[in-house]
């Protein structure tokens, strides 16, 4: 078996930087580090980032055109996010740790605050008052890095007017060589000092391409035939506008760019107007902000970006509170990451693979299920972990990886920790769905926010389907096994005997958890509904 093909097909893949197994098995990169938010963050930041595919002509419209996505081979993709530096200091650096401001961030706060200060004429509050709600207003959009320098925090992707690119203060730097004062930082024409001394943004530390990997699936999807796509299309019984590449391609093109509603045009325009408060930073920042080169993802991914364009396609058709539908597609990045995984590892490690769509099982149980079923769901997450572990070890990633001079065994240290089986344990239990946190004896269970974001996407807005649908919907997508015929199956391709006490009883408790969250309709003690409760939005 040869090494994985990559899209985009891109020559130094295999170069002598790139020995990582994880590398060319799952892309660059899935990385254990970055956040569940930042996930979503980054793949967000590229769909809303001006782009280019090699050479060609730039785009901002979040995928590439048509004619650009069936010709794209072997060229890189290259998208800009802004450096949004006034803006994270104004709002940021009053709630950093103390150890990550520099004296020279200290005064430019200070100069921030005194210009906002003077341009404020109001009778019912003095400047400074209004200056200071701005602040904590703006504050309030605080994602993910609190433990972090002020430049290196994330913001909550409410609006494009916040999406903002990784950037790192050099502390080291910093010590070794003190800025004389703020503009020096920013500055873009010093080779010594300046912004791109000062300053990292290419390091990828949390914002870590997950995203990237992502959103590569995504056109990878749609660089791919369009008889493959009917494939798993019929696999999955897509009615005929969800298997048809083209719907699909031009409901994401059209909802993608909603997520920018009309609510937050206020929020936009304040963020515009603080980031153009100093003007001298603002232009110089603009002249430091260069294109990403973005990472690859497998060849094989294709089927696994299908299924997560049809599903995003669902969910940003549903009408849903903008901060719950990113709540949702936070869930969603995440799940990505975790079915990209299995399914690619399958695909490398097991002879026989499960009758899910990607060949893979996850058995879920409830918190406080029953010995049996626990025992189970533990085994089941032992054989996931394993199957990952075995996949990097393949002939070829091992010879390929005993290439470099550190040899392989630095390399499967790595890959393991960072981006194999601790990576899909790590980020499981970041998303609630994997416990205990710590201790022995981890397994996979149903979370309320996991099962509203499996009815988001599962059942079309504003349609339902049969109790026993749903859990075949459930398999098919994600490989989740609950009961009946899924369940069996499951128990199989973990090696384990199908326990059909274990796989005949109707779930109760996931019953339970349908009618408590207002998603199921019991039309008899044998026939149930379960029903997507989001409405179409209307465009």
């Amino acid at each position: 078996m040869s090494l994985p093909e990559c899209f985009p097909a891109i020559d130094d893949v295999t170069a002598e930087n790139y020995y990582n197994p994880a590398f060319h098995l799952f892309g660059q990169r899935f990385y254990k580090d970055q956040t569940t938010l930042e996930l979503l963050s980054e793949f967000l930041y590229i769909a809303f980032a001006e782009k280019k595919v090699g050479s060609s002509d730039l785009f901002s419209t979040p995928l590439p055109g048509k004619d650009c996505l069936a010709e794209w081979k072997n060229q890189r993709l290259y998208y800009k996010v802004p450096i949004r530096l006034t803006t994270k200091l104004f709002a940021l650096f009053g709630h950093s740790r103390i150890d990550g401001r520099d004296k020279v961030h200290e005064e430019q706060f200070k100069v921030i605050i005194e210009r906002l200060t003077s341009l404020i004429d109001t009778y019912s509050f003095t400047p400074q008052q209004i200056v200071y709600m701005i602040e904590e207003y703006l504050s309030g959009f605080q994602g993910v890095g609190l433990n972090r320098a002020w430049c290196a925090q994330t913001f909550y992707p409410i609006c494009s007017a916040l999406f903002s690119q990784e950037t790192l203060w050099n502390e080291t730097k910093a010590a070794r060589n003190p800025p004389l004062n703020w503009s020096q930082t920013v500055r873009s024409d010093l080779t010594e000092s300046g912004f791109r001394y000062y300053y990292s943004v290419s390091k990828h530390r949390f914002i870590a391409r997950g995203g990237e990997v992502i959103y590569l699936q995504l056109c990878n999807a749609f660089n791919t035939k369009p008889e493959d796509i009917m494939s798993i299309a019929e696999l999955l019984s897509l009615s005929v506008q969800e298997s048809n590449t083209e719907w699909i391609f031009e409901r994401l093109q059209e909802g993608l760019p909603r997520l920018n509603s009309k609510s937050t045009q206020g929020l936009e325009a304040l963020v515009d107007f603080i980031e153009k408060l100093d003007t001298y930073t603002y232009e110089e920042i603009k002249n430091n902000n260069q294109y990403l080169q973005a990472g690859w993802c497998p060849r094989e991914s294709w089927r696994e970006g299908y299924l997560f364009a049809v599903e995003l396609t669902r969910l940003l058709a549903a009408n849903i509170d903008p901060v719950e539908r990113l709540e949702l597609m936070t869930t969603g990045c995440s799940m990505q990451v975790l079915r990209s995984l299995s399914a690619q590892s399958s695909r490398y490690n097991r002879t026989t693979g499960a009758k899910s769509a990607l060949g893979y099982s996850w058995i879920f149980s409830e918190p406080d299920a029953k010995p049996a079923y626990k025992q189970v769901a533990q085994r089941n997450l032992q054989v996931n972990q394993k199957n990952i572990f075995q996949a990097l070890r393949i002939p070829a990633l091992k010879e390929h990886a005993a290439r470099d001079r550190r040899g392989k065994t630095d390399y499967y240290k790595e890959a393991d920790e960072r981006y194999g089986h601790q990576l899909f344990l790590s980020l499981g239990k970041r998303l609630g769905i994997i416990v205990p946190y710590t201790g022995p004896g981890a397994r996979m269970v149903m979370t309320d926010r996991l099962l509203s974001y499996l009815v988001a996407i599962l059942i079309s807005p504003g349609q339902m389907c049969t109790y026993e649908d749903f859990l075949q919907r459930m398999y098919t997508h994600y490989g989740i096994a609950i009961e009946g015929e899924e369940l069996k199956d499951a128990l199989v391709w973990s090696g384990l005997p199908a326990n059909d006490a274990l796989c005949s009883a109707r779930g109760t408790w996931l019953v339970e958890m349908l009618r408590a969250g207002g998603y199921l309709t019991e039309l008899s003690d044998a026939w149930s509904i379960v029903h997507n409760p989001f409405d179409q939005e209307l465009v």
